[in-house]
């Protein structure tokens, strides 16, 4: 959720990802069903963790929170509420404000980047890639997480939020040709092929206590798992790039 550094955040971003949301964390982390969805999401694409993670565009820090609140995992937001908010639900993680495209660490400090949902919303994707490479050490690793735009729910919500615009670019293509810039792809998968529960449950746009119900829960799951099958590959609704950076022979 962070833009360009060298000018503040476009006026419809800062309206839209501005204030911390306690009760969109807490949906994400506790709610019925869909914190069980989000926890498999960021462990299947984030884990193994390495020993020194760097969360870019970490939000309240929900995606941290799935991963188990490593000690001495560092997150970044560009805004302040959101880095407050983190601070105090998970204490053994440090987070700071900053741009993702102009880091305050000293070059080489991690051994894993976290990114998750933050590449569409940037004005200048490779600036932010230059920063990565500059920021993980040889041999270390990226892990990104995107959503894919050829998924019919990724789309609807593209074209219906000006703020998400961005998702219309992102395909596994684009993502792959990004990274290739500065650090060797070893796997591009996808994840979750229909995840009607962010609509289904959805606190504001749902009917969030079905997912308390065995018939809302089950029907949903039922769809969902139909969906692998009847779902092509290239749709599914999150692309998952891991990639490492050069050897230090090789930089």
């Amino acid at each position: 959720m962070t833009p360009a550094p060298s000018m503040p955040p476009s006026t419809h971003l800062a309206q839209a990802f501005e204030a911390a949301d306690p009760d969109h964390f807490a949906w994400q982390t506790e709610g019925a069903y869909i914190a069980e969805r989000e926890r498999e999401l960021c462990r299947a694409a984030f884990l193994p963790l390495g020993s020194s993670v760097l969360d870019l565009g970490c939000g309240e820090g929900a995606t941290l929170h799935h991963l188990g609140a490593p000690d001495g995992a560092v997150g970044v937001d560009l805004f302040p509420s959101k880095i407050e908010f983190a601070r105090q639900r998970l204490p053994g993680c440090r987070f700071v404000v900053a741009s993702v495209c102009e880091l305050p660490f000293e070059s080489q400090s991690f051994d894993h980047l976290v990114v998750r949902d933050l590449i569409h919303h940037l004005d200048e994707p490779e600036r932010f890639i230059e920063e990565c490479a500059r920021m993980v050490i040889p041999g270390g690793r990226i892990d990104i997480l995107e959503p894919c735009r050829n998924n019919p729910l990724i789309f609807l919500h593209a074209i219906t939020n000006r703020a998400e615009r961005g998702e219309l670019r992102s395909t596994a293509r684009f993502l792959e040709g990004l990274v290739k810039r500065r650090f060797r792809v070893v796997s591009t998968q996808r994840l979750q092929p229909l995840p009607i529960h962010r609509l289904v449950f959805h606190p504001k746009l749902g009917l969030p206590a079905l997912a308390r119900t065995p018939i809302g829960a089950r029907s949903v799951e039922i769809v969902e798992n139909l969906a692998q099958y009847l779902m092509p590959r290239s749709a599914w609704a999150y692309i998952h790039v891991r990639a490492v950076a050069p050897s230090s022979d090789t930089r």
